[in-house]
C-alpha cells in the first residue's frame, strides 16, 4: 500500500511507541495521586512538559495538554472570549479567514450566535491573505486573532510573523492553529499568544494535543473539575500521549531541516512531473509560500471523491481535503474561497507526503493518475 494522506495523520513513531510502553504497562498510576505510582506518572509528566518548553520556546506553565488540536482551538478561542465576556460584560470582535478549519470555523459561529461579531479575511487565488486587510480589519473592540499558520488542504503558508507584530502592537491575542507546520517549518518569532499543535500530525500518537497560551493570556476553561492543567483542562491526564507527545515533538525539532528539504524535493519532483505530463492537471494554492509536504491538484472533469475511491482500489491513499470532512458532500470551501465555483472545488486531489514516502511511490501515484486520467 501506497500512504500519501499524511496531511490527515501520520505513522506512529517506532521511538514514540518505545518511549510509551512503559507508561502503558508500568508506570499507569493517577498523576494526581501522592502515592509512589503516581509521583511517577507527574514526574513522567512534568520532564515532558518541560522538554517540549524547551523545544518550544514557551515556559513549561504555557504548555497545557488537551485530547486533540480541536480542542486546543477551541479552547484557544472560546478561553479567550468566555473570559473577556464575564470580565467586561459585553461581547466583542475576532477575526479569523475563509479558509481556516472547522475547528476554528465552529466555534467562532457559535460566538457570533452569542452576540460576537467576526470578519473572516479574504484571501486571493493562491490562499493568502493581504496584510492591508488584516491591519483595516482590527478594531477597536477586537479581541482576538484565530488563523492557521499554514492551511490543512492547499499548504499556503500566511506571513505569520508580520501578522504576529501587527497585533502585538494593537495589543490584541493572536492564536495560531500550528498543526500542519510542526516539523516542517521552525516555529515564528515573536512567538504568539496562544499556538495549537496536534501529536499524531508529527507521528505521535492520537488524542494529545498542546495550546500554548503565553502567562498574559486569560482563559476560562471548556472542562471543569478536577484542577488539572492549571484548572484549564481537567480531567486524569493521558500520561503515555504526553510522553510520547514530547517524544515525536523531540525528533520533529531534531529533524525539521532534513524532513523539510526532503519532502521539498519529492514535491517540486511530483508538481513538475504531473503538471507537466497531464494537461488536466494544475496546482492549487501557491507555489512558492506552501508547505513542502502537501500538494493540492485540480483535475479537470473529473470527480476528487471518484478519483480517491479509484486509487484506493489501486492501493493507493490520498484525499480530496481535511480527513474530518472528506465524507461530506460540499466541496472544499478553502477551494471556494480561493475563487473556484462549486463544481471546480469539486475536482480537486490532496496529496501529502511524509518523511517514509519514497520517489518509487510517487511514481506509482502518478502511473496510477495517467490511467485514470486518460
Amino acid at each position: 500500500m501506497v500512504y500519501l494522506d499524511y496531511a490527515a495523520t501520520t505513522p506512529l513513531d517506532p521511538a514514540v511507541l518505545e518511549t510509551m510502553l512503559p507508561y502503558l504497562k508500568d508506570v499507569w498510576g493517577n498523576p494526581s495521586s501522592p502515592h509512589a505510582k503516581g509521583r511517577a506518572a507527574r514526574a513522567a509528566i512534568d520532564q515532558s512538559r518541560q522538554k517540549i518548553a524547551i523545544l518550544s520556546g514557551y515556559k513549561p506553565a504555557e504548555v497545557l495538554f488537551t485530547g486533540s488540536g480541536s480542542e486546543s482551538n477551541t479552547l484557544a478561542i472560546r478561553g479567550v472570549c468566555d473570559r473577556f465576556e464575564l470580565e467586561h460584560g459585553h461581547t466583542g470582535h475576532i477575526i479569523t479567514t475563509e479558509t481556516e478549519h472547522t475547528s476554528v470555523l465552529s466555534p467562532i459561529a457559535a460566538l457570533e450566535k452569542r452576540g460576537w461579531t467576526a470578519t473572516r479575511l479574504r484571501v486571493d487565488a493562491e490562499g493568502l491573505i493581504d496584510l492591508t486587510d488584516v491591519k483595516e480589519a482590527m478594531h477597536d473592540d477586537t479581541v482576538l486573532l484565530s488563523m492557521h499558520w499554514a492551511n490543512n488542504e492547499t499548504g499556503t503558508i500566511q506571513p505569520v510573523a508580520e501578522i504576529i507584530k501587527l497585533f502585538r502592537e494593537r495589543n490584541i491575542l493572536c492564536h495560531l492553529d500550528a498543526l500542519q507546520a510542526v516539523g516542517l517549518l521552525p516555529f515564528p518569532s515573536p512567538l504568539p499568544d496562544l499556538m495549537s499543535i496536534a501529536a499524531h500530525k508529527f507521528h505521535g500518537p492520537k488524542g494529545i494535543g498542546i495550546l500554548f497560551a503565553r502567562q498574559h493570556v486569560n482563559l476560562e476553561p471548556l472542562v471543569r473539575g478536577g484542577g488539572q492543567e492549571q484548572g484549564l483542562r481537567c480531567g486524569t491526564e493521558n500520561t503515555p500521549g504526553i510522553v510520547g507527545l514530547a517524544k515525536a515533538f523531540e525528533i520533529a525539532m531534531s529533524e525539521l531541516q532534513v524532513t523539510s528539504s526532503k519532502l521539498k524535493k519529492l514535491s517540486d519532483y511530483f508538481i513538475e512531473h504531473v503538471t507537466s505530463n497531464l494537461e488536466l492537471v494544475t496546482l492549487n494554492g501557491s507555489k512558492d509560500h506552501r508547505l513542502p509536504s502537501i500538494v493540492n491538484l485540480h483535475v479537470s472533469n473529473h470527480d476528487g471523491a471518484a478519483l480517491v475511491i479509484q486509487l484506493d482500489q489501486r492501493g493507493i491513499c490520498v484525499s480530496t481535503g481535511a480527513a474530518c470532512a472528506t465524507g461530506a458532500a460540499e466541496p472544499s470551501h478553502v477551494l471556494q474561497a480561493m475563487g473556484q465555483s462549486e463544481k471546480l472545488a469539486g475536482q480537486n486531489l490532496r496529496v501529502s507526503f511524509g518523511k517514509e514516502t519514497t520517489e518509487a511511490e510517487i511514481d506509482h501515484l502518478l502511473t496510477a493518475l495517467r490511467e485514470l486520467i486518460r
